[in-house]
């Protein structure tokens, strides 16, 4: 079996192009698929490997690439070709195939496929910073994820429901990361980060158990006042309720954003392929959430529900059809 993990940085097109990466139509299975995932160390990076590992076992010889991305930027490499399929979130690939803001141009070459798990917007503060509130954020040193990621364009949203930006923030002596998760907790760690945003985040997100190890942290509560202006604001946002007790130390069993964190193809790709991919991570899902914590919320029946408006790809029809979830 042979097995190309790479993690994909400027460049990104050429190189997939390159390595024949295009899908084709019909019943065949291609000889190369590539996933885009997150930043390397982050859970959807985690998460995305694990799929396409299940992929790769189920299909001997198939050679497979990870690649690292974000909730947004996965969505426009999918359009461009520049991989097969990716990691989003449910809210945000409607907004993409629709031309809605910060999509300029209809993403006409998008699929569903199904939900991976349920997700959840986490505000991770040093428990010695004193953040009780989210306005509490806005004088602090924050990391915002990276540009091109889900999280990082809900918290924007967020600031604009309460009249901030990023440069009212650093004007009030606050800063704005965007850097990666892994780079985000180590900066904690080392007392140089106050907040981590993060979107779409497992219940129990890898990198923040291990923080929680060594850091006391804590999980913000916007609170019901806050999140009611949010929702106005927003009403495709998710209503959810953090599960309690998600890392050491830590209490959740509050109400916070929610939604689903979706797997899309481009259109391209072949029946066969879209075929194998959901049949092999929903037919293994037992097994698999047994290995990764993270996952643990996933459910095979509710593969569909996170499709807000993208096309069903034809193959993954195929296989709903078959487990009884379409007629």
């Amino acid at each position: 079996m042979k097995t190309i993990w790479t993690v994909f940085g400027a460049g990104a097109a050429a190189a997939a192009l390159a390595l024949g990466l295009a899908g084709s139509a019909g019943a065949t299975m291609p000889k190369t698929l590539s996933i885009t995932t997150s930043g390397k160390g982050g859970s959807w990076f985690a998460v995305g490997s694990r799929v396409i590992r299940e992929v790769e076992k189920a299909n001997p010889g198939l050679v497979t690439q990870v690649q690292t991305g974000g909730g947004l930027t996965n969505l426009r490499k999918i359009q461009a070709g520049q991989a097969d399929i990716g990691m989003t979130f449910a809210f945000a690939a409607p907004m993409a195939y629709n031309a809605v803001a910060p999509f300029k141009k209809k993403h006409d070459k998008l699929t569903y496929l199904g939900v991976l798990f349920p997700g959840y917007l986490q505000i991770v503060t040093k428990k010695a910073s004193n953040i009780t509130k989210f306005e509490d954020l806005f004088d602090k040193r924050i990391s915002a994820g990276k540009i091109g990621w889900g999280g990082e364009l809900m918290f924007r949203l967020m600031l604009n429901v309460y009249g901030m930006d990023y440069d009212k923030i650093r004007a009030k002596g606050g800063v704005i990361n965007h850097v990666g998760t892994a780079q985000s907790t180590q900066m904690m760690r080392d007392g140089n980060m106050d907040a981590i945003v993060s979107g779409g985040s497992p219940p129990s997100h890898p990198k923040f158990a291990e923080l929680a190890l060594t850091t006391k942290i804590d999980l913000l509560s916007i609170g019901d006042a806050g999140l009611g202006r949010i929702f106005n604001a927003y009403p495709s946002f998710v209503k959810a309720t953090m599960p309690a007790d998600p890392y050491k130390g830590v209490k959740g069993g509050f109400r916070t954003i929610g939604g689903a964190v979706i797997l899309v193809a481009k259109k391209s790709l072949s029946d066969e392929a879209a075929y194998r991919i959901v049949k092999a991570f929903y037919s293994n899902l037992d097994g698999i959430k047994k290995d990764m914590k993270q996952l643990r919320e996933a459910n095979a029946k509710d593969a569909l529900t996170g499709n807000k408006g993208l096309p069903l790809h034809p193959g993954a029809a195929r296989y709903y059809k078959e487990v009884g979830l379409t007629n």
